[in-house]
């Protein structure tokens, strides 16, 4: 496997922890995907930026306990990578569940490779206020 192929899987594997989280089904392969240190960034559609690994899981704890199995549906497309050492970066599409109204994200991901396993660093989604919305909607209907 090439390391763009690698890089690439990491991605997907990311992606497909989202999925796993927004369905209600946990948070144990977002956990997995990240790597765990200070360095670490996030800006989710919903605004703020979270630095740290502490932040960034509390993000992702948030999004987890609105999860549900009608939120499922979320798809990625033109997933591309660029590796540049130990580093590298990936561009895509990610078009969320119909329950958002299938909305379309640009998203760029920084991946560090430590011990030879690629891991998320960054993580950035466009800004949705529709995203927000249909996130807000879905909370308050418990």
């Amino acid at each position: 496997m090439t390391e763009e192929e690698q890089v690439l899987a990491a991605a997907r594997a990311f992606y497909d922890a989202l999925e796993h989280m927004i369905t209600g089904k946990g948070l144990g392969p977002m956990h997995e995907a990240w790597h765990h240190a200070p360095h670490v960034t996030t800006a989710h559609p919903l605004g703020d930026w979270s630095s740290g690994w502490e932040e960034v899981e509390s993000t992702w704890e948030i999004f987890g306990k609105i999860g549900r199995p009608e939120m499922a549906g979320s798809t990625v497309r033109d997933l591309r990578a660029w590796v540049h050492g130990d580093v590298a970066r990936t561009t895509c599409v990610f078009v969320s569940g119909p329950f958002a109204g299938a909305l379309k994200l640009n998203c760029t991901n920084m991946l560090q490779r430590i011990n030879g396993a690629w891991k998320i660093i960054h993580h950035h989604a466009d800004a949705s206020p529709g995203l927000a919305a249909a996130l807000e909607k879905m909370a308050a209907q418990g």
